[in-house]
């Protein structure tokens, strides 16, 4: 695990989070009383993983003054955040980068189990039971449990879709290499478009294996509706998971 680089993509502009999106970058909300990056941290170096690379946009001096110094994180500026989307961030967060990654959206919250699924070797998307979240991802996949295609609308596609995206994946070296030329040549046709499109643009090369964990904790936070419903009903079950995971790691 130690070999994987982690990628947080965190230069949006949080609209949707209004005057507190304004005012403070999501990544760096609190949910539980700790910012969400700052999680995102704590439970990759409990995996092993002490190199991250968070990609920053607005409100960079944020990220800067709060990781600025952290061990092993390196923040890197997307310059072009407010024109494009999040597949412009993973693609400046590419660069220089050797060796495999595991990449992780900055507004999450999730049990270590989520992770640790994305760890498991080669490349590795996450997805979830139904959520209720109310603003649902969803992933389909083909026969063999690659990925085929992600979408908001449940009816993109005639059958059952395979999931929901929770925002973690795991790609290994040979994919990142090639994750640059295919990142490169969506945007050339879409500049604004987001990360989801390069990963099925990706999977149409090579497969990305899909796995879902049905009740795994975790949620996103991309409204002041999914920011309550995250910290009431989302956070005790994923620090329930974490302290247990903390208590077998002490008994090990």
């Amino acid at each position: 695990m130690k070999d994987f680089t982690a990628i947080i993509v965190a230069a949006g502009m949080g609209v949707r989070m209004g005057p507190r999106g304004r005012l403070m970058p999501k990544g760096l909300i609190e949910v539980g009383g700790s910012p969400m990056v700052a999680q995102s941290l704590d439970t990759l170096r409990a995996a092993g993983i002490d190199r991250v690379r968070i990609v920053t946009g607005h409100l960079d001096e944020q990220y800067r003054d709060t990781f600025g110094t952290a061990s092993g994180v390196e923040l890197i500026h997307n310059p072009l955040y407010s024109t494009t989307g999040s597949l412009r961030t993973l693609a400046t967060a590419l660069d220089g980068v050797t060796g495999p990654i595991v990449l992780l959206e900055s507004d999450l919250i999730y049990a270590p189990e989520g992770l640790e699924a994305a760890l498991t070797g080669g490349n590795v998307l996450v997805t979830s039971g139904p959520t209720g979240a109310g603003d649902e991802v969803y992933v389909w996949t083909q026969p063999d449990g690659a990925l085929a295609d992600i979408s908001k609308d449940p009816a993109a596609r005639p059958e059952a879709h395979f999931g929901e995206l929770v925002g973690i994946t795991a790609l290994d070296a040979d994919s990142v290499d090639l994750m640059r030329d295919v990142a490169e040549e969506v945007l050339a046709e879409t500049p604004a478009e987001h990360y989801e499109a390069g990963l099925v643009a990706l999977g149409q090369r090579v497969p990305v294996p899909c796995v879902r964990i049905d009740d795994l904790p975790w949620a996103e936070v991309d409204d002041e509706t999914m920011l309550s419903h995250a910290e009431r009903e989302v956070y005790p079950k994923v620090a329930a998971a974490r302290a247990a995971r903390m208590a077998g790691s002490r008994l090990a």
